[in-house]
């Protein structure tokens, strides 16, 4: 159907009613585009004003080490071999003997390795 007939044959106050639906959300998402512009455009002037902190005012390592690296020893695991569950009671708690040694006893890798899984090398 053609625009011009479907004006004429439609009563004024439901050709207002069309058109105010039409232009309704149109002007909510300006409103809204905006708003959202206003507010970016305040959050910049905010972040402009903020003082960058000096050196001095940066913060400082701690005087001691927090985090002590150790190689530890596993507990030996005693599974039943007869196939039989392992309840919670029967398990023993797990302890952190260490083994005395530092970093430097832990196994060497290659040169071409990374240590870990998904660490990028090609492993070997």
């Amino acid at each position: 159907m053609n625009a011009a007939v479907t004006a004429q044959s439609l009563p004024k106050t439901e050709l207002a009613a069309q058109i105010l639906a039409a232009i309704g959300p149109l002007t909510f998402g300006v409103i809204l585009i905006v708003l959202l512009g206003g507010a970016m455009w305040w959050d910049g002037r905010r972040r402009a004003r903020l003082r960058v902190p000096t050196p001095d005012e940066q913060p400082k390592p701690a005087d001691h080490r927090e985090h002590i690296e150790e190689v530890r020893e596993g507990d030996d695991d005693a599974f039943p071999d007869d196939g039989s569950r392992l309840l919670p009671y029967n398990m023993k708690t797990h302890t952190s003997h260490t083994t005395g040694k530092g970093p430097e006893a832990r196994p060497q890798h290659g040169s071409r390795s990374g240590g870990a899984f998904g660490s990028g090398s090609l492993g070997g």
